[in-house]
C-alpha cells in the first residue's frame, strides 16, 4: 500500500504535469478509476470557457469511459481535430487514475460539435475559434507523441523524489522532457515560412542540438531535383565536429549512399568519421521525396554517462524527421506555384513586347537593370526580387493600347501620344486585384513620373514617387534609347549615360541615377544580343 511519503511524491508529480501540459497547449482533466471527472481545465480566457462546457465536459467523460473500459487506446479522437491523451499515474495497475489532456488540431474549430459547444457555451462560434487558434496545432502523430513523452515526464516527475542520491539525473531528465516539447512546438511554428528553406533547417539542427547531448547536428542533403534549389546539395551543421566540412560531407555523403528509404532512422556503429572510439555510434534520420532519400539529419559524438544512441534521441530524431520531410514537400510545391505564377507573368510581358518588333526583350532587361540597381542602393535580396517583378510588368497596361499607335512610324497624334500615356493606368487596373502584386503597383502606376513634377498620370514629384517607381523609369528610359525603334535607330552607349546624367535631378532621381552609374553593363549587353537573336530567328 502506497505511504504517505510516496502519495505525495505523486501529488506533485501530477501538479507538475498538469502545469507543463498547460504551458505547450494540452489542457488537462482528471479521471478516477471509477470514472468520475475532477479537476476541470482552469486555463483562463475564452478558450477556457469553452473547454469548462457541458459539451465538451461529456465528449472528455464519453472519452475517459472508453479508456478505462478498454485501456488499449491511449490517444482516442473523440471527434475530427480532437484527441484525448490519457496519462494513467500507474502505467502497470488497470484500476489506476490518470490526467486526461486534450489536443486539438485546425479540424475540430469547425462542424457540429464545435458549434454545439460554442452555442453551449454562449458564445459566437467565431469568438470562440480565434480564443481556441492557439491551441489548434496538433495532429494524430503530434498527440501520440505528446503522449508517449508526457508519459516519460511523469515517470520523471514520480520518481524526482524517490532517492537523493538521483535527484541530478531526474532533473536532467525533465528537462529534457519539457525541451522535447518545446523543441517540437517551436519547429512546427517555425515551418511557416517556406521560402527560407535553408532556415528552417539551421532551426531544426540547432533545437535538436540544445534538446540531445550531442556534440553536432547537421542535415546534409543530396542534389536531387526534388528538392528546392536552396537546399540541394547542402550541408547545414549545428555544433562542433572532429573534421572539417570537406571531410564531413565525405563521410555523410557515404552514409546517404547505403540508407534505406523505408527506413526512418538507422543507428550508425560503422561510419568513418561519424563514429570514433570515444563515440561509438552516431544517428542517421532519413528524409525522403517521392518515396527517394534526398538527405538525412545526422546526431554525432553524443556526451553525457550514455555514450550509446537512445530510444529518446531516436524518437526525437523521428518528430523532427516528420516535420522536416512535411516541409521539403510544401517549400517544394511553393516553388512550383512561383514557378507557374512568374511564367504567366513573363508570358504575358513577352506578348506585349511581341506586338511590337522593336521592343523585344525590353520588359526583361529593365526588370534585371532595375533589380541591380535595387541593390546597389542598399535594397535586400527580397525588395529587389520585387522591384525586379514590378520592372517585369511596368508596360503591362499597353495590352490594352492599339497595335497601330505602339508601332506607328513616325510622329504620333496629340490623341495618339494620349493613348499611349494611359497604360501605366491601364496596367495598375489589371493588377490591382492581385494580392501577390500589391507592393508593386506603384512601380507600374507611375514609372512615367519625372522627378521635377512633369511626368504622367499624376504629376507627383520628388519623394512622392514610390522607390519602385523612381529605378524603373531610369532603367525604362536607359533601353529606350539604347534600342532601335520604329522611328529612331539606337543612341551610342555614350550619348545615352550622357543624357541620363543632364537629366538628374529633372527626370530622375539623383540617388538613382549615381546607383545606376555604378553597373556594369556587360550583361546588360548579353541580353540585348539574345534578344536580336530571337528577332532575327523569328524574322
Amino acid at each position: 500500500m502506497p505511504n504517505a511519503s510516496t502519495n505525495t511524491t505523486l501529488h506533485s508529480a501530477l501538479v507538475a504535469l498538469r502545469a507543463r501540459c498547460m504551458s505547450v497547449g494540452l489542457p488537462t482533466w482528471r479521471v478516477s478509476s471509477a470514472g468520475l471527472l475532477t479537476d476541470r481545465p482552469d486555463m483562463p480566457g475564452v478558450a477556457g470557457e469553452w473547454l469548462r462546457g457541458r459539451v465538451m465536459s461529456e465528449q472528455v467523460a464519453t472519452g475517459a469511459s472508453a479508456w478505462l473500459a478498454s485501456r488499449d487506446d491511449a490517444v482516442i479522437e473523440l471527434f475530427p481535430g480532437c484527441w484525448l491523451i490519457a496519462l494513467p499515474d500507474e502505467p502497470t495497475n488497470r484500476r489506476s487514475a490518470a490526467t486526461l489532456a486534450l489536443a486539438l488540431g485546425a479540424d475540430a474549430l469547425d462542424g457540429p460539435i464545435f458549434n454545439e459547444a460554442s452555442n453551449d457555451a454562449d458564445m459566437d462560434p467565431e469568438r470562440a475559434r480565434n480564443g481556441l487558434r492557439d491551441l489548434a496545432s496538433h495532429s494524430a502523430r503530434s498527440a501520440q507523441q505528446a503522449r508517449e513523452l508526457l508519459m516519460l515526464m511523469l515517470a520523471d516527475l514520480s520518481n524526482l523524489g524517490e532517492s537523493a542520491a538521483t535527484l541530478d539525473g531526474l532533473t536532467s531528465q525533465l528537462t529534457d522532457s519539457y525541451e522535447t516539447i518545446d523543441a517540437l512546438y517551436s519547429i512546427g511554428r517555425s515551418m511557416s515560412d517556406l521560402s527560407k528553406p535553408a532556415a528552417f533547417v539551421d532551426t531544426v539542427c540547432s533545437r535538436l542540438k540544445a534538446t540531445l547531448n550531442f556534440e553536432f547536428i547537421c542535415a546534409r542533403f543530396n542534389g536531387d531535383p526534388a528538392l528546392v534549389a536552396g537546399l540541394r546539395d547542402q550541408l547545414i551543421t549545428v555544433g562542433k565536429t572532429m573534421m572539417s566540412e570537406d571531410e564531413l560531407r565525405r563521410s555523410t555523403d557515404a552514409v546517404l549512399a547505403r540508407l534505406p528509404a523505408d527506413r526512418k532512422f538507422t543507428i550508425l556503429e560503422d561510419a568513418p568519421g561519424l563514429v570514433w572510439p570515444r563515440y561509438p555510434q552516431a544517428l542517421a534520420q532519413t528524409l525522403t521525396r517521392d518515396g527517394k532519400v534526398v538527405g538525412a539529419i545526422f546526431a554525432g559524438h553524443k556526451v553525457g554517462p550514455d555514450p550509446l544512441v537512445s530510444s529518446y534521441d531516436t524518437q526525437l530524431l523521428d518528430a523532427a524527421g516528420g516535420y522536416l520531410n512535411a516541409f521539403l514537400a510544401n517549400s517544394a510545391l511553393l516553388v512550383e506555384q512561383q514557378n507557374l505564377f512568374m511564367g504567366t507573368l513573363l508570358a504575358l510581358t513577352s506578348s506585349i513586347d511581341a506586338k511590337d518588333r522593336y521592343t523585344r526583350g525590353h520588359s526583361e532587361r529593365v526588370a534585371m537593370l532595375s533589380s541591380r540597381i535595387a541593390r546597389v542602393m542598399g535594397l535586400s535580396i527580397e525588395e529587389a526580387e520585387r522591384v525586379r517583378i514590378a520592372g517585369l510588368v511596368h508596360d503591362v497596361g499597353k495590352i490594352g493600347v492599339p497595335e497601330a499607335v505602339l508601332c506607328k512610324q513616325g510622329k504620333l497624334t496629340d490623341e495618339e501620344y494620349a493613348a499611349i500615356k494611359l497604360h501605366p493606368e491601364i496596367g495598375y487596373r489589371i493588377l490591382h486585384d492581385i494580392d501577390a502584386m500589391a507592393d508593386i503597383l506603384p512601380g507600374v502606376l507611375h514609372h512615367h513620373e519625372r522627378f521635377d513634377g512633369r511626368g504622367y498620370p499624376h504629376g507627383i514629384k520628388g519623394m512622392e514617387i514610390h522607390l519602385y517607381a523612381r529605378i524603373i523609369a531610369l532603367a525604362d528610359t536607359f533601353d529606350a534609347m539604347s534600342s532601335n525603334r520604329s522611328y529612331r535607330s539606337a543612341l551610342p552607349r555614350e550619348k545615352v549615360l550622357e543624357e541620363i546624367q543632364r537629366c538628374s535631378g529633372s527626370q530622375f532621381d539623383p540617388a538613382v541615377v549615381r546607383a545606376f552609374q555604378k553597373l556594369e553593363l556587360g550583361h546588360y549587353d548579353e541580353l540585348v544580343a539574345q534578344h536580336a537573336d530571337l528577332e532575327r530567328k523569328a524574322a
